[in-house]
């Protein structure tokens, strides 16, 4: 008797490069990622393409199987196919509406992770030791005020002083208040260090740009907050980057800066895959 399970091509199969499954087996992808990769397989190779015009939406509905699911985690399959663009695993010339192919596996720049153990304190002044994730994909944590935005870690101090601060709000104060206090410095400089080399530093936060990363912490979405989400942030501004219009290349060499980047409407259109 014999383990091998035998191919029914009454029901058709689809073929897999070795290269490229050995690949997306030892890949440290994120389980979104991973899905959306094997979904790009299924409509190039499963086709015998070697590029596909797909959108997020449809990808979803692959996903998720229900429109309403499909439609609620659109966003979410968009910047996923932005960020695997990328780390170089997808290819993809122009905008969202263009083919989309796989790279050769050698061409793959993914993301590193690493992971920092750090003794620090609790609101409530209890000892504890936390593990801190500098760099992780698709963690579904909300963001407080004392919270880390996706891979600019505080220091023990910055926790211990946000610790006093959150202790020293007045009893009176309601909660909900204090939970959308905003990290607006680590935002800045999360744009800063994603985006600095190609659009223009922010270099301080008046009230005008404060008002809008307000906007974008409130953002609601199918009765989800996204920008509460520790990784949010990063993937928002990574997929900025990926509008070349946006970058400098225009007939006037303009760039984009973190106020336009939070503008409603342009938040939308990013979010939309527009």
């Amino acid at each position: 008797m014999t383990n091998i399970v035998s191919i029914d091509k009454s029901r058709g199969f689809t073929r897999m490069d070795n290269d490229l499954y050995e690949a997306l087996i030892g890949a440290d992808l994120s389980g979104r990622e991973l899905r959306v990769a094997l979904a790009i397989h299924r409509l190039t190779a499963g086709y015998n393409q070697g590029a596909v015009k797909v959108a997020a939406l449809y990808i979803a509905k692959m996903m998720y199987g229900s429109d309403e699911a499909a439609e609620k985690e659109r966003a979410n399959v968009s910047r996923t196919i932005n960020d695997l663009i990328r780390q170089r695993v997808l290819y993809r010339d122009g905008g969202s509406r263009d083919p989309i192919s796989f790279l050769p596996c050698n061409e793959w720049k993914l993301d590193p992770k690493r992971t920092v153990l750090k003794s620090t304190q609790s609101v409530k002044k209890t000892h504890a030791t936390v593990l801190e994730i500098t760099h992780i994909k698709e963690r579904n944590t909300n963001l407080t005020a004392n919270a880390v935005v996706a891979a600019v870690a505080p220091t023990a101090t910055e926790v211990e002083t946000e610790a006093k601060d959150q202790d020293s709000t007045s009893p009176d104060q309601p909660e909900a208040s204090k939970a959308e206090r905003i990290p607006f410095n680590r935002i800045q400089d999360l744009y800063n260090r994603i985006c600095g080399d190609k659009l223009p530093q922010c270099l301080k936060l008046n009230d005008k740009r404060k008002a809008n990363i307000r906007k974008c912490w409130n953002l609601d979405i199918n009765g989800d907050k996204p920008f509460r989400k520790s990784e949010f942030w990063e993937g928002y501004f990574n997929d900025c980057l990926t509008n070349k219009h946006w970058t400098g290349e225009n007939d006037r060499g303009w760039r984009a800066h973190l106020e336009f980047l939070t503008r409603e409407e342009n938040v939308l259109r990013v979010l939309e895959g527009a």
